[in-house]
């Protein structure tokens, strides 16, 4: 067993709170599927598996729309769009050398002013449903 001395201490202290520690320490850890799933789980009260079932159908869907659309825009989230970015000419660092780059697609994502805000971290949280409500409840309160 190895022993930690305060040098080393002071390299771990040092390593954690580097540039990017004041991001992650702000915003926590990035968040995966695996975590979006529970938490569309916990919304909707149903198991894990079927909310990663309806995860991947709608992530599934977004691509397939991209691919024959060209752009998806959600209400209050934001717009996917597949774009073509220009091809340019680089001058390679060290030798000088122009180097031809060609037309590129890609995806981009812009967010809706509404998710901008509300993603605020001094924002107020959105309301919760109350447990049982279904979407029902929601749209037709009258």
């Amino acid at each position: 067993m190895t022993r930690m001395t305060n040098q080393d201490a002071s390299n771990r202290v040092d390593q954690a709170t580097g540039p990017g520690a004041a991001a992650e320490e702000a915003f926590g850890r990035q968040a995966n599927k695996g975590i979006l799933a529970d938490k569309v789980a916990e919304e909707l009260n149903v198991p894990r598996r079927t909310a990663a079932r309806v995860l991947d159908a709608v992530l599934d869907s977004v691509s397939e729309l991209l691919r024959g659309r060209g752009k998806v825009a959600v209400k209050g989230f934001g717009t996917f769009e597949r774009r073509i970015r220009k091809g340019r000419a680089y001058k390679h660092p060290l030798t000088g050398e122009s180097i031809d780059v060609a037309n590129k697609e890609t995806i981009i994502f812009k967010p809706s002013d509404q998710l901008i805000v509300e993603t605020r971290t001094n924002a107020a949280p959105r309301p919760k449903r109350a447990p049982g409500a279904t979407t029902d409840d929601i749209l037709f309160k009258g």
